[in-house]
């Protein structure tokens, strides 16, 4: 295997082990903590909103570092580290401030894996081939979401729910094996941040993010993906609830069963996404965008449980898109600016507020409306977003004349 075959595989086996490591112990924190535990619903929203609102303040400084650095893949090693952490402490201390600590501190660390991975990805095909990359990423990691669950199912079933959290640490050591093919001389640090020439300058952080803030359509479009979590990043979790409430035994097997849905819809779309981006953006997403409130309505009207899982192919659907077009937009509207990573960081910030409020949100709603209501609300928040993404956000691809951000005007470090 050639040396830069061998990354390129690396980056594949990465995708496929930071699925599930990412989102720490992910969706099933909630529903553990619901059945198992036996948690009122608005303390796990608030669990579940740790880290989205922990990551509002730490994804920009990490998009920053992103582009500051060259040492991409230990950053993505000490993160795999604290996730693991994070897992036991859910196992050996269930109790509130426990739990709350160790996901302040998956908060601080989960903006790391997926910028770092898109930089990386730029890194080593760049520009011409990120479109690909990007859907071969996405086609990845969402097969590695869906294996997760697969093994989630039968160490649920016939191990114990806190199985599940130890498959995670063998996860964060596979991540790391991975992670360490990747070959740092293979990845040329200038075209990872989108840079235009060779050691661009890199001005401050604050002066470089309002710069990027300044173009409308970059702020619109960010301000559209911060809707798009603010109705959808509770919404499984919500399922899984529904689902599990009258029949907490197998409540694991329920949600592994939406995620094993949805990801396997997802492996076939982002490919499919990633080719109909070539002609434009714009339409695509919109049409992922406006899958939000159709599935949330369905929720809320049908009550089977198999009915309800099958809907995770509309969310397949939507999010397969969602994934491969978000970082092809952001790749766009930063290039030749050198801050892909720190315009990643400043979205995702906004992603993670939208991703808190929801999980609280919803928690809530559900605790003093009942579920389906809170199903319906979340409809109305995603039609809304819809809307304001189609009258606000122009297709990069149709402006590709964009205004020039003043980014090394102000003093470099």
């Amino acid at each position: 295997m050639s040396l830069a075959k061998r990354s390129l595989v690396g980056l594949d086996l990465t995708n496929v082990f930071m699925a599930d490591v990412r989102d720490g112990v992910g969706v099933y924190l909630s529903v553990y903590l619901l059945t198992v535990r036996k948690w009122d619903p608005s303390q796990i929203g608030i669990i579940v909103a740790l880290p989205g609102l922990i990551s509002i303040l730490a994804q920009s400084p990490a998009g920053n570092l992103i582009d500051e650095t060259s040492r991409k893949r230990f950053l993505i090693i000490l993160s795999s580290i604290i996730v693991a952490i994070s897992c036991l402490v859910v196992i050996y201390l269930p109790s509130f401030y426990p739990i709350a600590i160790s996901q302040l501190a998956l908060g601080i660390v989960a903006p790391i894996f997926q910028p770092c991975v898109s930089a990386i990805s730029l890194g080593l095909v760049g520009h011409a081939l990120l479109r690909r990359r990007i859907g071969r990423n996405e086609s990845f990691n969402h097969a590695g979401n869906m294996l997760a669950a697969i093994v989630a199912v039968f160490v649920g079933l016939y191990v114990s729910f806190e199985g599940i959290f130890y498959f995670s640490l063998f996860q964060c050591a596979a991540l790391i094996v991975a992670v360490l093919m990747i070959r740092s001389q293979d990845i040329n640090h200038d075209v990872a941040r989108a840079a235009a020439r060779t050691h661009q300058a890199i001005g401050s952080f604050w002066h470089d993010s309002r710069a990027l803030l300044k173009d409308r359509n970059t702020a619109c479009f960010i301000l559209s993906l911060t809707l798009w979590n603010l109705a959808n990043g509770t919404m499984l979790p919500l399922l899984g609830q529904k689902l599990g409430i009258d029949d907490p035994l197998n409540s694991a097997y329920y949600l592994s069963l939406c995620i094993i849905v949805a990801q396997a819809t997802m492996i076939l779309v982002a490919p499919w996404a990633a080719q109909r981006a070539r002609s434009g953006r714009k339409l695509l997403f919109l049409f992922s965008f406006s899958l939000i409130p159709v599935r949330a309505i369905l929720f809320a009207i049908l009550e089977t449980k198999y009915a309800l899982i099958s809907l995770q192919l509309i969310d397949g659907l939507g999010a397969g898109i969602y994934g491969v077009l978000s970082i092809l937009m952001m790749a766009d509207f930063s290039r030749g600016t050198g801050r892909f990573n720190l315009l990643q960081g400043l979205t995702y910030s906004c992603m993670g507020l939208g991703g808190a409020l929801s999980s609280v949100i919803g928690g809530y709603l559900a605790s003093y409306l009942g579920y389906n209501q809170a199903f319906l609300w979340l409809a109305a928040i995603g039609l809304f977003g819809a809307a304001f993404f189609w009258f606000f956000v122009t297709d990069p691809l149709e402006n590709r004349i964009r205004p020039t951000l003043d980014l090394e005007s102000a003093p470099t470090h």
